[in-house]
């Protein structure tokens, strides 16, 4: 089985409003996906998803998108997978404290780093994996951290986060396989298949 490669590229620089821009997200981040199934010779069909929003296995390969303002992420794997991408920003207090226990509050501070994005990536791209939505923050819990992953605890599972950054931009990634992912990077909008690995 091949390291699930992880395709990331930025959007359009102008983007419409509404509606359009979201479809517009979704369309590239779904290139995203079709890219890194070809970086793997994963074929795919149609990439359908359930009612709740969470992605179904297509010809049997699990995969998984994420946009932000300014970013796409996607990828495909042979096991469930779920993928996260988000640039920095100032965390309101309140949000800080949903997302971050005491315990991993001291985890990032003996880095010397204040670890909300690190977490809200790492923590987001996990329960897309178990394809959960954020009602289930409370159930993960991060165990250790490393220059370029975390470890997190899911109830009584323990999975490894791989995380990329690139600017003030960060992507996680988060499998049973045991696998260090490959990241590829793109400079433009997903419109060529040009793109340089950067791990």
């Amino acid at each position: 089985m091949s390291a699930p490669v992880v395709v990331l590229a930025p959007l359009p620089l102008v983007l419409p409003r509404g509606r359009e821009r979201v479809e517009l997200q979704r369309d590239h981040a779904r290139r995203a996906v079709r890219e890194s199934a070809l970086a793997i010779s994963a074929s795919l069909g149609e990439l359908t998803k359930t009612a709740d929003d969470v992605p179904l296995p297509s010809n049997g390969w699990f995969w998984s998108l994420s946009h932000s303002p300014a970013h796409v992420a996607g990828v495909v794997s042979a096991a469930p997978i779920g993928v996260d991408v988000e640039e920095s920003r100032e965390a309101r207090p309140e949000l800080v404290e949903r997302i971050l226990g005491h315990a991993e509050l001291e985890l990032f501070a003996a880095r010397g780093e204040d670890g909300f994005l690190r977490t809200w990536t790492a923590k987001e791209a996990l329960l897309k994996e178990f394809g959960l939505g954020l009602q289930a923050l409370s159930c993960c819990c991060i165990l250790r951290v490393d220059a370029d992953s975390l470890e997190l605890r899911f109830d009584d599972l323990r999975r490894t986060v791989h995380q990329f950054r690139f600017g003030t931009t960060l992507a996680a990634v988060c499998s049973a396989s045991p696998e260090r992912p490959r990241f590829v990077l793109h400079e433009r909008p997903l419109l060529s298949r040009t793109a340089e690995p950067v791990a």
